[in-house]
């Protein structure tokens, strides 16, 4: 008689392990499967949403532009609060996970001030019970805009105000340029924007004024090199950017004079030659942050903000906001 049939206790353990195993998996699976084409609308108080954030489990983290507040939406749940703001996070405007030490990564700028500008932060959470791990000042008047972050967890930004590439290697305390260029800056202060990683050495980084991107290829040990992508039209407010699983490149165009705002898609960024541009989605009010998951769905926010920015406009105030799941196309090519 075998050591499985005499002890029936053990083997009913081994197979309550398996079944929870699958369990888990199949859920992983669907949350990572399941994607149609929809929305979900935030609470009323939730104002300007654009930092967003997926965890593999599908949960969601979406943080404000004009208040430090951050919302978490866990599958099949209701949008809860995930951090209130502090004196030193006053705004939510990207969210990058790094699921592996446990943060959620943030860029506090303050780009709407209602009184004396207030030093532009990046912050750092910790995803166990939403304290402040880290809460960085930018040097000299810095303004961050986006972040992008590495397998190690080295933290890219895109400085908006000089045009600039930003480094915090894993353990600094202090942020170190490692890029900076003319072509980075754009008109009313507001240069690169959207930045994501297309491997090891090369980053697309956009800039929100000009309407140009552009593809950076950096090293250590010698000094970078921007190329523009060749587009057949400037974009409106290039923002938030993301690399889709086919190596694509998603961009949103903010469109904030034309109120056009699309979701756009880029064949083999670091190509040479002219590029087409297919759009994904449009009639779209002022998207500015997405994140992307490995299968290709897309999470975008929509800030709905033109009225603060645009002169003429100031009485078209939002009444709602949400969140939207796009399918993006996928390419053999890449």
């Amino acid at each position: 008689m075998s050591y499985w049939t005499k002890n029936s206790s053990a083997r009913s353990a081994l197979l309550a392990l398996v079944m929870t195993i699958s369990t888990a998996a199949a859920s992983a699976t669907a949350a990572e499967t399941a994607c149609s084409s929809t929305s979900m609308e935030l609470p009323p108080e939730a104002r300007y949403p654009n930092g967003i954030a997926r965890a593999s489990d599908g949960t969601l983290y979406i943080g404000l532009i004009t208040s430090g507040r951050i919302l978490r939406k866990r599958p099949n749940e209701n949008w809860e609060q995930f951090f209130a703001g502090a004196d030193t996070v006053f705004a939510s405007t990207t969210l990058r996970l790094d699921e592996r030490h446990g943060l959620l990564w943030g860029n506090s700028p303050d780009f709407l001030p209602a009184g004396n500008i207030r030093p532009h932060r990046i912050f750092a959470l910790n995803l166990a019970d939403a304290t402040i791990k880290m809460s960085l000042a930018l040097p000299d008047g810095s303004m961050g805009n986006d972040i992008v972050l590495a397998k190690d967890g080295t933290v890219f930004l895109t400085e908006t105000k000089t045009g600039r590439i930003m480094k915090l290697p894993p353990g600094g305390n202090s942020f170190e340029t490692i890029f900076h260029d003319i072509r980075l800056v754009g008109p009313y202060g507001i240069g690169a924007s959207g930045i994501v990683l297309l491997n090891d050495k090369t980053m697309a980084i956009a800039n929100f004024g000009t309407g140009k991107l552009y593809t950076l290829t950096y090293g250590e040990t010698q000094p970078g090199q921007l190329s523009e992508i060749m587009l057949p039209r400037t974009i409106e407010n290039p923002d938030g950017m993301g690399l889709a699983p086919d190596g694509a490149l998603i961009v949103l165009e903010n469109g904030i004079r034309s109120g056009q705002g699309r979701i756009l898609r880029i064949l083999r960024p670091g190509a040479a030659g002219m590029h087409g541009i297919e759009v994904i989605r449009e009639n779209m009010d002022s998207p500015v942050n997405l994140d992307i998951t490995q299968l290709g769905c897309a999470f975008v926010t929509e800030s709905r903000i033109r009225h603060r920015l645009l002169p003429g406009h100031e009485a078209d105030v939002p009444d709602s906001f949400r969140v939207y799941q796009v399918p993006l196309p996928l390419s053999t090519i890449q």
